[in-house]
């Protein structure tokens, strides 16, 4: 089976090219547009790594690192962190 990547990234053009590369590559994508919807699917889903926007519109990507990190069942999932700037 492939593995699914999680992008979170507000912007929906870049989380649209991201996601088109990605499935060129023979990668599962799923897309979320904010740390809380990337929380849900990152508990129901369980990716095998998460593409992570730094500036999120509810809250930002090291919050939303935090989080994750600070859950058992979640600290082990690997981040790259995007960013713009």
């Amino acid at each position: 089976m492939n593995e699914l990547i999680l992008v979170i990234d507000d912007d929906k053009e870049i989380a649209r090219l991201l996601r088109g590369y990605l499935e060129q590559a023979q990668f599962r994508v799923l897309v979320a547009h904010n740390g809380e919807d990337a929380l849900h699917a990152l508990r129901s889903e369980h990716p095998d790594l998460l593409l992570l926007d730094l500036m999120l519109p509810d809250r930002d990507g090291w919050d939303v690192t935090r989080t994750i990190r600070a859950d058992a069942h979640l600290a082990d999932t690997p981040i790259i962190m995007l960013t713009a700037r």
